[in-house]
């Protein structure tokens, strides 16, 4: 709630918040349904907009519960959902007319095929993954009417959105159900040329993109987005209060003041000040540190004993620190000491003393980690709405107040909201004094409490006698109505709820007779595999140019007629024309889709079956990709046993044993509709996906290179304890990289 607050008063345009439930980020301290509707009014109060995250993907039993959330969210009047499931997607477009949808960063779309294929699923904007660039954003502006947000502040997933399954697989915590241990965040060590290299190489820096707001805004961006769900108070402030300067063009370059203030708000080191926008495979990672570790400010001069386990410190510091001031205390690159100071005492001459139970030692470095004086006053800003009042207090009449305020509602409409506001009894002449205009614009202009602030207030009056308690009621009343009437105005958009219940939706309309063919991945020759009846052989080529697809068909025995085409989740517009010009060479006529852009290809007359990285967990996913024309549907790699023929059985016996015996018939009818209705493809037993896809270049985070200088080798190693990992390098028109659990093969992919 005090993030929230936060982002408010500082002037945020739009707040995105999570309900318990179906949200990125289950372990943050999310908001419960009963409370959202006064939330939402204190928001549109302001003209602030409000999305609700429904953005994970969900089974089959949890839809009733979701369309639960999602009902009592749209009587909150909240203004649009984000989404990452292609079901949940599907299944409100459904449900209800009006509805708002948003697509998560978490569905991918970073292309304008992609993008193109969220327009028609009815999506209205896109969260763009963060690894888009800078050409693909004005290639979806051109070629679709999407609004568009992107990221600009914040942590960076290591892993392209929505791909990353090591968490899940491991420990069993999905980051695609917003349980993400964070493992990419964790030591490990990297073997590779005979070089042993240890350090955080998966934990990616923060992203800071200030300086590239008026070039993403001139490519069509029309929302930037700061991470905010699992930040403090003072971050949220810290972060819009830059960004305000930059998105309504008062600044292009980030001053020393601000960039402080980002950094010591949060920062993993050096910012990411481009990231992806350019191209290539940038480096993104840093080695060295894995959480905040601020500004360096100055050094320990002295440690001092000063009474039994306390110690007196100085510090020589280059900015000055009060009390409440976050420090960490740093030898070199290893965090030494970590702690809030307090008793701060400034010597002179940059030197600060305060004492501490924490023994420190001469020489080390200090970081300041939180600047307690610069949140205080942001976070003491309270967000007001002018108006103009006017009081007309005559003798015989009623005392009457109005009010009015303008504003700009949801669509760029200028408005005037009146409200007006009346006394029960009518005023009678004073016997003795009269109450004077300055009492009566005093007590009138008391409006802060309620959000506003009177700019003017105009008194006419004849000498009457009013008890200020009437004054109070009647301007207590006339500001009730004026908020409710500034909150009307920004409630237009009626969301209609379709007469559809879960239970009578039919979904063997949607059932095409199962596929029996099977996938077997293969990633370079090997002895010719003898395929088991109806099984599809899937080239996953390390190279996407049409001499290397050649190539494996030959040496594997099969003609590109009789094998699928695995298509990698990442491809910018470069990548696209690359595909193209391969499949125009290579008479494949079977693609397997990783992310929804290769869809796309169903148009241009090739089968495409939806695979594991289309996240389909559900019924309605797999309704929504075979509407928009795939062949076959491969269950989540996460939740492929509630997305095949039937729910485990397992798990049956143990929901039905939760369940009264009123309640276990209709349990049982949920677990037979659970019977996954599109044709399904299984992969074989030896089926691989990648734990991660990787947009940056590992190379260059071990050895500092560059393209022009390429280190890389097929023998890439990443230990984690006993966790073996193997990278493989894709070759488009830039490279990627893909994290295979080295225990799960016979041998090293190529």
């Amino acid at each position: 709630m005090k993030s929230f607050e936060a982002a408010l008063a500082c002037g945020a345009n739009a707040v995105y918040l999570g309900l318990g439930d179906f949200n990125a980020r289950m372990k943050a301290a999310n908001f419960d349904i009963e409370s959202l509707r006064e939330l939402v009014k204190k928001a549109h109060f302001h003209g602030v907009k409000i999305y609700v995250t429904i953005n994970t993907i969900l089974q089959n039993s949890e839809l009733k519960q979701m369309l639960s959330l999602v009902k009592a969210a749209i009587s909150a009047k909240v203004d649009a959902f984000i989404v990452q499931d292609l079901g949940v997607c599907k299944l409100l477009s459904s449900c209800f007319d009006g509805i708002v949808l948003h697509a998560s960063t978490q569905m991918g779309v970073h292309n304008a095929m992609g993008a193109k294929i969220a327009e028609k699923m009815g999506v209205k904007r896109v969260v763009l993954s963060r690894e888009t660039t800078l050409q693909d954003i004005k290639d979806i502006r051109r070629e679709t009417s999407l609004e568009l947000e992107f990221f600009v502040q914040g942590a960076l997933c290591v892993c392209f959105s929505g791909e990353c399954y090591m968490s899940s697989v491991e420990q069993g915590a999905s980051g695609n159900r917003g349980l993400c241990k964070q493992l990419c965040r964790l030591p490990y060590e990297a073997r590779t040329r005979g070089v042993k290299k240890k350090g955080y190489l998966l934990s990616a820096r923060d992203l800071c993109l200030a300086e590239s707001i008026k070039q993403l805004r001139d490519a069509g961006v029309t929302s930037f987005k700061i991470e905010g769900r699992m930040r403090r108070e003072g971050y949220v402030a810290k972060a819009v209060n830059v960004y305000r300067k930059f998105v309504y063009g008062a600044e292009s370059r980030l001053s020393e003041k601000d960039r402080f203030s980002l950094q010591t708000a949060f920062s993993r080191g050096d910012y990411l000040e481009r990231a992806y926008l350019d191209g290539g495979t940038p480096s993104v990672v840093e080695p060295r540190f894995n959480n905040h570790i601020g500004v360096e400010i100055g050094k320990v001069e002295a440690v001092r004993p000063f009474k039994k386990n306390l110690y007196e410190v100085i510090l020589r510091l280059t900015r000055p620190i009060s009390d409440g001031a976050g420090l960490k205390f740093f030898d070199g690159d290893v965090e030494a000491a970590s702690l809030g100071v307090g008793g701060v005492r400034e010597e002179g001459n940059g030197r600060y003393k305060f004492v501490t139970s924490t023994r420190l030692k001469e020489g080390l470095s200090v970081r300041l980690t939180l600047d307690r004086a610069e949140e205080n006053m942001l976070l003491s800003v309270k967000k007001t709405r002018e108006i103009t009042l006017k009081v007309v207090a005559l003798q015989g009449m009623p005392l009457k107040m109005s009010a009015e305020c303008t504003l700009y509602d949801f669509d760029g409409e200028f408005k005037k909201i009146y409200a007006e506001a009346y006394s029960t009894d009518a005023l009678e002449r004073a016997q003795n004094a009269p109450v004077s205009k300055d009492t009566l614009r005093e007590q009138a202009k008391k409006t802060q409490y309620a959000g506003f602030v009177a700019t003017s207030c105009e008194v006419q009056t004849d000498g009457i006698f009013v008890p200020i308690s009437v004054v109070n009621s009647v301007r207590r009343e006339l500001l009730q109505k004026l908020a409710d009437s500034v909150v009307a105005a920004y409630e237009k958009n009626e969301v209609v709820e379709k007469n559809i219940q879960l239970e009578c939706l039919n979904f063997e309309k949607y059932s095409p007779a199962k596929a029996e063919r099977a996938l077997k991945v293969v990633f370079s020759e090997e002895p010719k595999e003898v395929l088991k009846k109806g099984e599809i052989l899937v080239l996953a080529p390390s190279d996407y140019t049409a001499r290397e697809v050649t190539r494996m068909c030959a040496a594997l025995g099969f003609e590109p007629q009789e094998v699928a085409l695995k298509l990698p989740p990442l491809a910018c517009g470069q990548d696209i024309a690359r595909i193209n010009a391969l499949l125009g060479e290579v008479p494949i006529k079977t693609l397997v889709a990783h992310n929804i852009y290769a869809l796309g290809f169903v148009e241009r007359g090739y089968k495409v079956i939806a695979g594991e990285g289309m996240n389909i967990a559900n019924d309605f996913a797999a309704i929504a990709v075979t509407e928009l024309g795939a062949n076959a549907v491969v269950p989540s790699l996460e939740f492929g046993d509630s997305v095949s023929s039937a729910c485990a059985e397992d798990q049956k016996e143990s929901d039905l044993a939760k369940c009264d015996a009123q309640n276990a018939d209709e349990q049982e009818k949920n677990y037979k509709r659970c019977e996954f209705s599109p044709r399904v493809c299984v992969y074989s037993s030896d089926r691989r996906h990648p734990l991660m896809t990787l947009a940056h270049c590992p190379f260059k985070t071990l050895f500092n290179n560059d393209c022009g200088n390429c280190m890389y080798s097929p023998d890439l190693t990443l230990i984690r304890e006993k966790h073996v990992y193997r990278v493989r390098r894709v070759r488009m028109s830039r490279c990627i990289f893909e994290l295979y659990a080295a225990v799960s093969y016979d041998k090293t992919p190529k």
